[in-house]
């Protein structure tokens, strides 16, 4: 098994989900399980290859996204959510060519008609269910993914109640091109608030991976594959045997970048298990309130801007 690790060093793990022979128990899926920690550890993301969204769901999706951005500011502004995190983003002078706008429990039709109404009062029925198709799948994805950390560190009685708790957010993202003398910045490095976002782009190259030495690793957009990130939250629940991942946006072409992030959130506190916590590992965190967490990130700005968010909330 240690052999067959050591050839992902130094690179972003792929793990094949249309694997036939992925099934759990299997050495397919075992070998799949130490893959995926490995990313996790090391870079905080691995990549998922996954067959369910076919080239033309993935070219609709992406079409209603631009026909969402390019809606009114006035429109895209209105209030979709009481959570935190939700509502648009953009047309901040700290980073001029970003903005995003998201809604929770895309997979449900209610939720999914409510946002889209909001946006198109005569509804959209094209948008509707192009995010509902590209959402449900990416539920799957996250489930199985899921289940391999958790059986990866001998938890896997623990993930049926894990997946019981935990709602998705779909948030869509927009780099415009930087004009002359502006910045190239879409993004500055940073890690995400969630427990995993599944992020999926388009064809437009400048998502990067920081590595533990420094390094930026480009992620190149492809319709079959998903990037799997740990966010702070995954990182906490683990004791900081996950890491959680540094990115940020570089844009270097010449033309607008869109992608999508489907967020896991958790509803509930959640505690490092005890199989976590060793001599190497103490406890390192209070029990974690996922969304009051969220709610302090967004509106204390002590907590905003300190080096680890996460830890300055919940920290030991």
């Amino acid at each position: 098994m240690g052999s067959e690790i050591e050839e992902y060093k130094n690179m972003i793990p792929v793990i094949d989900f249309t694997d036939e022979n992925l099934k759990p128990g299997s050495e397919s899926w075992v070998l799949a399980c130490a893959k995926v920690r490995y990313g996790l550890e090391e870079y905080g993301c691995f990549e998922a290859v996954y067959d369910e969204v076919p080239i033309q769901l993935h070219n609709s999706v992406f079409a209603v996204a631009k026909e969402l951005f390019d809606l009114p500011i006035e429109t895209k502004r209105q209030k979709t959510s009481d959570r935190p995190g939700s509502n648009y983003v953009g047309q901040n002078p700290i980073l001029p060519l970003y903005e995003s706008l998201g809604f929770d429990n895309p997979t449900s039709y209610e939720a999914a008609e409510s946002f889209t109404r909001t946006m198109w009062p005569l509804g959209n029925d094209h948008f509707r269910e192009s995010v509902r198709s590209f959402s449900k799948p990416m539920a799957e994805l996250y489930e199985m993914a899921t289940r391999m950390v958790f059986e990866s560190y001998g938890l896997g009685r623990l993930h049926d109640s894990h997946v019981e708790s935990t709602f998705y957010r779909l948030r869509f993202f927009k780099y415009r091109t930087p004009e002359t003398n502006e910045t190239n910045v879409g993004l500055q490095t940073h890690t995400d608030k969630t427990f995993i976002t599944i992020l999926h782009q388009h064809e437009v190259d400048g998502l990067q991976i920081r590595t533990k030495d420094d390094q930026y690793i480009d992620v190149k957009p492809k319709f079959s594959s998903f990037l799997f990130i740990a966010g702070d939250a995954c990182m906490a629940w683990s004791n900081d045997r996950i890491r959680a991942c540094e990115h940020r946006v570089i844009l270097k072409e010449d033309q607008p970048r869109y992608s999508l992030g489907v967020y896991s959130l958790v509803n509930g506190v959640m505690e490092v298990p005890e199989e976590l916590i060793d001599e190497e590992f103490p406890l390192r965190y209070k029990p974690i309130d996922h969304l009051s967490f969220l709610f302090q990130f967004f509106t204390d700005d002590a907590i905003r801007y300190s080096a680890c968010p996460i830890k300055t909330s919940f920290g030991v």
